[in-house]
């Protein structure tokens, strides 16, 4: 368990190799912070699939946008496709990205052509002129 010259006074099997680091034995690929250089190979869902699920079901909670939904549905197949089919993953976050860019684009007009429409309407409940 110790090197020539040196005793572990801990007992902690830093010498061992079959031990792995600090006496607890090898947890197998994923755990510990591996070589410099390299990510873990554990890997969590990409940054880009959980914004655009997190958008677009913000979209269509908050502000009742219901064009939204299909941005829901491929951000969520995304979601579950990126470790066996990352290709098809990034297309489908893709395709959310623009559902829900398109999604926004009409909201966002139809706001504006209501308060066009609004503003152009004559007030027939002003009392001013009585």
């Amino acid at each position: 368990m110790s090197g020539p010259g040196w005793n572990d006074p801990y007992n902690q099997g830093w010498n061992d190799p079959n031990q792995g680091y600090g006496g607890y034995g090898g947890q197998g690929p994923g755990y510990g912070y591996g070589p410099p250089g390299v990510p873990n190979s554990g890997g969590g869902a990409p940054g880009s699939t959980i914004a655009a699920l997190v958008c677009t079901s913000v979209a269509t909670a908050m502000c009742c946008n219901i064009l939204a939904i299909p941005g829901i549905v491929t951000s969520a197949m995304a979601l579950n496709r990126h470790k066996t089919d990352p290709r098809s993953a990034r297309s489908l976050t893709m395709w959310s990205w623009v559902i829900f860019g398109a999604a926004m684009f009409v909201y966002l007009a139809a706001i504006i052509v209501a308060a066009v429409i609004d503003a152009r309407t004559p007030d027939y409940y002003d009392t001013s002129g009585i």
